[in-house]
């Protein structure tokens, strides 16, 4: 048998700083809480424990306190955040049925040593799950330490088991205590011996093992003097930290493993505490159902269901002509899954709809209004089944993603338990969520971004997608075998340089042959091995030739599987690639690109060029691509209202060159390209809430010179400054903040006590007006361009949108009528205070046409 406990005040506090903000709907922090039960239910699936427990500190002084004033004397009080979420987490657990044990006098720590105890002496094994490594002194046979670390939502185990442990250590287990007498530990205000670090308390112990040898007689030990003299001047410190860092195994609670055993043994508080915290992620994921003495699904006894094959034809054709409006579900590629509903009653098909063609002609009439969820994938279904996809005035999912993207995920249960507090996903559902979101929209200004953009973008990109973009496929299969050639060279290249064979993609081998045989300088050691990733290779360019041969390999490599290869994989049999364009994924309202993603191929890199050429028109076809000009940076001189910025916009001068003209302080035909280049980076740096670190990296400068530029560029542009203060201020009042056509983000980082969380939500706030406002703009204008190229009866169709980009396919003989009507309607969107500029290109590839 198992006993699975874990340390709970150590495993939620790795959850808060580890999980971004999150809120219930009442506003309650949560976050502490849903990461602490995705680690329980990861620990639960890779351990399958047969009891499960947590124990906790409690807020009096423990036995160390009072031996020792300054034990943890040092820590800060719990975040207001954490600490709303503690009782919360508790409840959370007595309503699961997982027993949770903490004791007056003692930390949660000596209640871990004291359970591996009982564990050990009934049979049972135990396994520790913390993010301190305070409890690998409890490791035995019996006894397995799982240590766990939570960052960005990302969670890494590591199971300690005296192998495990003496191979990474090189000592037996309870010796960690004597490690910790020796260098002590800062977060617990433990001492140590002064001067005498890891490194050196590592060795000791690894030699010498206990520090009852080490002090039996320091004379007769082998080690420098210095170290000699430290150990003998802090020999007392030394033992008073052992004492302290030791966890107590006799804590005095009844403690039975067999009383812990668990199996789901969820307790009817659990679904109603869960749906309070919006939590419908683990009601689905779990199988929690409500209490049996809750009423039935009030939908069913309210809205009864009818197979249309059982029905009377014409009383069914009666009720859909009868009815003000439907909600829609049909799912692609499933005969029986079409739904509707009239308000009164709930109709389905036992088989194929399409035996039914007068019935779906009416329900799918033009003229009758109709509401969907996720309408535009309910387009293409119906596109397929060759039905009319005219009629939808409201998609529940769009509502719901524009009333709060942070969300993330919009299923029609979430949605209805979030905005009717009732757990259903049924086709009625849709006609009570209608009136409750629509009004919401209302509420907030949103209903002109709903019905002029976000509803009516749906057929624009259903169109899209089921358009797709044609490729060269032979071009594309020969561009990846000499892709081979030039990795090939540069393998051996690579292995030439470090005097031996060895896989280039292996962290672990690539960082030795760096840091250990060639000695390359700014090595950082992780438990794994040495880093490699991308950051740490650039900051080592010009220091060896094999740094920027391995920099090359990975770039080549990554455009031939990821590119080359993966492309093909996905060209269909019309020879066109197809890709899914989502419309509630990303908070900002841009567009994201999927299966495959077209929007991340490399723009301004040689390699991307060539993938571009690739994509190509089809046949008697060419391609006009339309893209802004500085869009962003036009909207902030727009926002902010800053003059200075306004007129050089309005001067027609290139604008990179007057704000280095400004900041710099030369006349406009003075400035070299190194002044506008490092003009553009403070441009685009200001717009997405650089730090002066960053920047002072982009332009290869020292971070007090780069933030001597973004201080004269906001002294010159003061309305800029002004706007980024009024803006964070406002943010922090609301709690979101809105672009142009009143898109909303919600910012709970900014009440984060969490300085890096809430520097993340300020720069958010500063950017995502801006950033917002041009995916609405660029949203508005697909809009435009779609309809006045339907009304103009052109063979021309947009085939795709990458942020501020948009691509046509057309007969050669429109092409230049497109080119200016792109044009046209990109630049006249929307009217600002400086003139938004789109330029296009025609060309018979993306490549040529970009």
């Amino acid at each position: 048998m198992k006993l699975m406990i874990l340390d709970g005040n150590s495993i939620v506090n790795r959850a808060f700083y580890g999980v971004r903000p999150l809120n219930a709907p009442d506003g309650t922090p949560t976050n502490a809480v849903f990461g602490f039960l995705n680690i329980l239910q990861r620990m639960l699936d890779e351990q399958k424990p047969d009891a499960v427990c947590v124990s906790f500190d409690r807020k009096e002084p423990t036995f160390r306190h009072r031996a020792y004033d300054g034990y943890k004397a040092q820590r800060k009080g719990m975040p207001e955040e954490l600490a709303a979420q503690m009782p919360v987490l508790k409840e959370t657990l007595d309503a699961m049925g997982i027993r949770r044990y903490e004791l007056s006098g003692y930390e949660a720590d000596d209640i871990l040593g004291t359970v591996s105890v009982i564990c050990a002496d009934k049979g049972w094994d135990c396994v520790v799950v913390t993010g301190d490594k305070d409890s690998l002194q409890l490791i035995t046979d019996t006894t397995t330490v799982c240590n766990v670390k939570t960052r960005m939502g990302q969670t890494e185990t590591i199971n300690y088991t005296p192998e495990v442990f003496r191979e990474e250590y090189g000592f037996e287990p309870p010796l960690m205590v004597d490690l910790k007498a020796l260098m002590g530990d800062s977060s617990d205000n433990i001492p140590g011996v002064p001067g005498v670090g890891e490194k050196t308390a590592m060795e000791l112990v690894r030699r010498y093992g206990t520090i009852e040898n080490i002090y039996s007689d320091l004379s007769a030990l082998d080690i420098k003097e210095g170290v000699r003299k430290k150990l003998a001047a802090g020999e007392e410190s030394a033992r008073m930290s052992y004492w302290l860092a030791t966890i107590l195994k006799e804590v005095p609670m009844g403690f039975d493993p067999a009383e812990n055993l668990w199996d789901k043994n969820y307790t009817e508080a659990l679904y109603p505490l869960f749906k309070r915290l919006g939590f419908q992620k683990f009601i689905e994921k779990w199988g929690i159902q409500e209490s049996a003495a809750a009423p039935e699904a009030r939908e069913k006894a309210e809205m009864p269901y009818i197979c249309v094959e059982d029905a009377v034809l014409p009383d069914v054709l009666h009720a859909v002509e009868a009815a003000e409006c439907l909600a829609v579900t049909l799912l692609a590629g499933a005969d029986d899954s079409l739904e509707f509903c009239d308000g009164k009653t709930v109709y389905g098909f036992d088989s194929a709809p399409e035996r039914f063609p007068a019935l779906l002609a009416a329900v799918f009439s033009p003229d009758k209004p109709k509401i969907g969820h996720h309408v535009k994938e309910l387009m293409n279904a119906l596109a397929d089944k060759g039905l009319s996809r005219e009629g939808f005035v409201f998609d529940t999912a769009l509502a719901a993603y524009l009333l709060d993207a942070n969300e993330g995920d919009f299923p029609l249960s979430r949605v209805a338990a979030r905005w009717l507090g009732v757990d259903t996903a049924g086709t009625d559902t849709l006609l009570e969520l209608y009136p409750v979101l629509d009004a919401k929209l209302r509420e907030y200004g949103m209903e002109k971004l709903y019905e002029e953009i976000e509803l009516p973008l749906c057929p624009v990109l259903s169109d899209m997608e089921r358009a797709g973009f044609y490729v060269d496929r032979k071009a594309l299969y020969e561009f990846g075998e000499s892709l081979n050639g030039d990795i090939d060279r540069l393998q051996n290249s690579i292995w030439q340089h470090a005097g031996r064979k060895f896989n280039i993609n292996s962290p672990k081998q690539l960082g030795e042959i760096l840091f250990e045989e060639l000695m390359l300088p700014s090595g950082r050691k992780t438990k794994t091995g040495w880093s490699t990733n991308v950051d740490v290779l650039e900051k080592l360019r010009g220091k060896h030739p094999i740094v920027d041969e391995v920099l090359e390999y990975r770039t080549l490599t990554k455009l031939k599987s990821t590119y080359a290869d993966g492309l093909l994989k996905v060209i269909g049999e019309d020879g066109r690639i197809h890709s899914s364009f989502q419309m509630t994924v990303t908070a900002t309202g841009r567009l994201s690109s999927t299966e495959p993603n077209l929007q991340n191929i490399p723009v301004r890199k040689r390699l991307g060029a060539e993938i571009r050429k690739m994509f190509v028109a089809g046949p008697d076809m060419v391609l006009v691509d339309a893209d802004y000009s500085q869009i962003e940076l036009r909207l902030l001189a727009h926002i902010s209202g800053d003059e200075a910025m306004r007129d050089a916009f309005l001067s027609g001068e290139d604008f990179h060159t007057v704000t280095a003209s400004r900041v710099f302080g030369v006349p406009i035909d003075e400035v070299t390209p190194t002044l506008r280049s490092r003009a553009k980076a403070v441009n685009f740096g200001i717009v997405y809430g650089i730090s002066a670190f960053s920047l002072a990296q982009d332009i290869g400068v020292f971070p007090n010179e780069a933030k001597a530029y973004m201080d004269a560029y906001l002294d010159r542009f003061h309305g800029v400054r002004d706007y980024m203060e009024s803006i964070k201020a406002k943010a922090k009042a609301d709690g979101y903040v809105e672009t142009l056509f009143r898109r909303r983000r919600y910012l709970p980082e900014l009440k984060s006590s969490n300085f890096n969380v809430r520097s993340f939500g300020e720069r958010v706030a500063l950017n995502m007006p801006i950033q917002g406002t041009a995916a609405d703009i660029i949203k508005l204008a697909m809009v435009n361009v779609d309809r006045r190229l339907k009304a103009e009866k052109l063979q021309a169709r947009l085939i795709l949108q990458v942020h501020d980009e948009l691509i046509v396919e057309c007969p050669e003989a429109e092409a230049e009528h497109v080119r200016k009507l792109l044009e046209e309607e990109m630049e006249n969107a929307v009217q600002l205070s400086v003139p938004l500029i789109a330029e296009a290109h025609i060309g018979h590839s993306w490549a040529e046409a970009h």
